[in-house]
């Protein structure tokens, strides 16, 4: 891995990152980011979600690289839950998709609007007026 960063030459971002071990090696590899990914959950029966891992990949890398989110990822409460956890940003796939299915561009928008005004409810009624606000004593983990 440390390898196929170095021919990269461009910041190196791996995907399917689930456990701490998994991120610790992926920084000693030299990527500048993961992504918290358990693909949809197709890839293992039982396998955890997203938003119960990503705390301790968080902890395990210690803000040195830029941790990305996905699966799961539905609502602006969902993003604010992600970026509660640690999560530097999120991805979101399928419901755009399902989106653009549904309604084309106008359906896209209308999403993007959900996200955003669910988003920004979620951080009001938890008392962060920005981003960078949001912090992990918002949210309770369940463990």
């Amino acid at each position: 891995l440390k390898q196929i960063v170095s021919w990269a030459q461009r910041p190196f971002i791996l995907k399917g990152i689930m456990t701490a071990r998994g991120a610790e090696k992926a920084l000693e590899a030299g990527a500048s980011g993961i992504v918290v990914s358990n693909h949809g959950g197709r890839v293992l029966d039982h396998c955890p979600a997203t938003a119960e891992v990503l705390p301790d990949i968080v902890d395990a890398v210690g803000g040195k690289m830029t941790i990305f989110v996905d699966g799961a990822i539905r609502s602006g409460m969902d993003m604010f839950k992600a970026l509660a956890l640690g999560a530097d940003a999120v991805m979101i796939c399928r419901p755009f998709l399902i989106s653009y299915y549904g309604g084309g561009m106008e359906g896209i928008v209308t999403y993007v609007e959900k996200l955003r005004a669910e988003l920004t409810d979620a951080m009001y009624m938890c008392g962060a007026r920005c981003l960078s606000d949001i912090t992990r004593d918002m949210v309770r983990e369940v463990r």
